[in-house]
């Protein structure tokens, strides 16, 4: 398998579906998934890839926009070459200095192409010129700014040692300078072009991508500076955010690649601010972030160059925290007392985090540490949650409900919920029956609830809808999940009729366990408060409403 490191073959094609799945790592999908993953590619970029790979023509109005495109990333190529001529001839005598200096290497700076703009208002213009580029396509690149007052041209960058900026296939399409003193501003970047965004890109990720991918974790840095020497390091699944603010798209970005992401930002409190910030956005984005904060408010560049590579890697391994862990310490080293209002402030800041856990395991986890950290009852901390004990951890309704997801030694090696799917992606008549009688909200697996939602509005007979399906689900992410059901379908993966009936059965019990669950926990927390008045109440108008609608335990319970 290409997306993973294995040491038995788990990757199959079919090639009748034109579909790939690896049972090991569980990527799947069609061709254009396929190159996608592989080269993190957008679809745009995968289209147009396949479509040069097979010979077939780009459409004209498409074709005018490649040309456009390839013209200013090859100004770009030309310039990358320039700075990296200026650098190793004598004019480049200081920017060498430099980097040995701050430590860095020569194989480090060729790998990441590094060079110098000479202290020059047009050596790099009168290069691109001579090189017989167009005027217009060096000012479509960026590398030169035009000046209104004089209207005339300038090179963007002088006396700066140069980042070239690639995007993540290996394209350059654009540029960081730094200086080499204490003027300011320190760094600047190329400007926005057809090509180039910022919030777009990250810095490092061509190189860093493949261990990347083999790691499952990237590793997020701030400047260009840090990238470069943790890859020096060996440390090369880093990446950095262009030196700002860290955007969705960025995330995105990263996700195609990995779905858990080391936050290392700068120690100082700019740096954990935008640590607060970045583990956000990974959160909002469904990616498991992780937390390294560096003492004495140093980054990850100084803090190498201080104490060695050696030294960091034992400080990495041993000061790793979940970002719940960084938010609760970040939160209470925020206030200057930890007061009732305070600590009520707290509680509710990460209430979402929490209850927005998977794992009830973790949500217990932390719950018991918040409420260690700030001196208070854990129950209290459950009640402002409203997690009812009837939720927590070794209760019956839970382990309820694990058996119908994991009853696997009664139904084979796939549990029974992949069985159900199959079964009603395979044959719309079980389809049919599974919806009327349970609905299909059952699925612990979101990917099969939202698949089955999509199946429902087809038409046709199950291989018609399977097709349809196949040309809906990579809008919403879902061909690894359809990929991997239509390999399972092949190997007669599938519920019995058998099966799909006592399934149907055990859910429909459960649910009525569940009804008398919630009016459980309902009691019990009025119980906790002692309003024994609302619970007599509650007693009173139970009896009566059960006795008129049995079998409905669970509507008063969710109505008072």
């Amino acid at each position: 398998c290409p997306f993973h490191q294995e040491k038995t073959p788990s990757f199959s094609v079919n090639q009748d579906k034109q579909m790939f799945y690896c049972f090991g790592c569980h990527a799947g999908g069609d061709i254009f998934s396929f190159v996608i993953k592989k080269e993190g590619f957008d679809f745009k970029e995968a289209v147009n890839y396949l479509a040069q790979k097979a010979g077939i023509q780009i459409p004209a109005g498409n074709r005018k926009e490649a040309d456009r495109r390839r013209k200013v990333i090859e100004v770009n190529q030309a310039a990358a070459q320039f700075y990296r001529q200026v650098l190793n001839a004598t004019q480049g005598r200081d920017a060498r200095a430099y980097m040995h200096r701050r430590g860095i290497t020569s194989d480090i700076a060729e790998a990441f192409g590094l060079g110098y703009a000479p202290n020059s208002w047009n050596a790099l213009s009168d290069y691109l010129h001579q090189k017989g580029f167009a005027h217009h396509d060096i000012v479509l690149a960026g590398v030169i700014k035009h000046n209104e007052d004089r209207d005339s041209y300038y090179d963007l960058l002088r006396n700066r040692l140069i980042f070239p900026i690639f995007n993540h296939y290996g394209e350059i399409i654009g540029f960081g300078g730094r200086v080499m003193d204490d003027s300011m501003p320190k760094y600047l970047n190329s400007p926005e072009t057809e090509i180039f965004s910022k919030r777009r890109n990250l810095y490092g990720l061509f190189l860093a991508r493949d261990s990347i991918r083999s790691k499952n974790e990237a590793i997020l840095v701030e400047g260009y500076m840090d990238c470069l020497k943790l890859h020096q390091a060996g440390i090369d699944n880093a990446v950095s955010s262009l030196g700002t603010a860290f955007t969705i798209e960025q995330a995105r970005l990263l996700h195609r690649y990995t779905e858990k992401v080391l936050v290392l930002y700068d120690g100082d409190e700019a740096g954990q601010r935008e640590t607060l910030r970045a583990i956000d956005i990974l959160n909002k984005e469904k990616i498991k972030a992780d937390v390294i904060t560096l003492p004495d408010g140093k980054d990850p560049d100084v803090y190498l160059e201080l104490f060695g590579k050696e030294e960091f890697w034992k400080y990495i391994k041993n000061n790793r925290t979940s970002y719940i862990e960084f938010k609760i310490n970040r939160y209470i080293k925020s206030v200057s007392v930890l007061d009732i209002d305070n600590k009520t402030s707290i509680i509710k800041s990460l209430q979402e985090d929490i209850i927005n856990l998977d794992s009830e395991i973790e949500k217990d986890y932390f719950i018991k540490m918040l409420a260690r950290k700030l001196a208070i009852q854990e129950n209290v901390i459950y009640r402002q949650f409203n997690v009812s004990a009837a939720s927590r951890p070794g209760y019956s309704v839970r382990r309820n409900k694990i058996e119908i997801i994991r009853d696997n030694n009664k139904y084979g090696n796939y549990g029974i919920q992949e069985k159900i799917i199959t079964a009603m992606l395979s044959d719309h008549h079980i389809f049919n029956r599974v919806r009327d009688n349970i609905g299909l909200e059952f699925f612990k697996n979101k990917d099969y609830c939202a698949l089955a939602n999509l199946y429902k509005q087809l038409d046709g007979e199950s291989t018609t809808r399977i097709a349809q399906l196949k040309n809906m689900v990579p809008e919403i992410g879902l061909e690894e999940t359809l990929a991997r059901l239509i390999f399972y379908l092949d190997e007669g993966i599938s519920a019995s009729e058998i099966e799909v009936n006592d399934f149907i059965n055990r859910v429909k019990q459960l649910k009525e366990k569940a009804r008398w669950n919630k009016i459980a926990g309902r009691l019990e927390k009025l119980a906790d408060k002692g309003d024994f008045n609302s619970l007599l109440t509650f007693i009173l108008n139970l009896d009566e409403f059960l006795h008129q609608n049995p079998g409905r335990g669970d509507k008063i319970s969710e109505s008072r």
